[in-house]
């Protein structure tokens, strides 16, 4: 895949330094960015999911909150919110 981008001043600053602190042209900077940025984004999805699989688990069990069959909708919207930020408090 081609990727062209339009880069302000500070991001160009950014990978200017990063090639030449790395020893990498362009390409390989991206890639390696990209690598290191799905693993992180990748693991924040995972604890989420295990997070909301933890509260499905919950239900019947000792540690389950008392209000959990009444206010199920709150405790995933919760997790909702933490998920997806960007989309704002509903």
């Amino acid at each position: 895949m081609r990727v062209n981008a339009r880069l302000d001043d500070s991001y160009a600053t950014k990978l200017d330094f990063l090639k030449e602190a790395t020893q990498l042209c362009v390409s390989d900077v991206i890639k390696e960015s990209l690598d290191r940025y799905y693993v992180e984004v990748r693991a924040e999805q995972v604890r989420k999911m295990r997070r909301l699989d933890a509260i499905v688990g919950m239900a019947g069990s000792e540690n389950a909150p008392a209000d959990l069959s009444s206010n199920y909708k709150k405790y995933v919207g919760q997790i909702i919110e933490e998920k997806y930020p960007q989309h704002g408090h509903r």
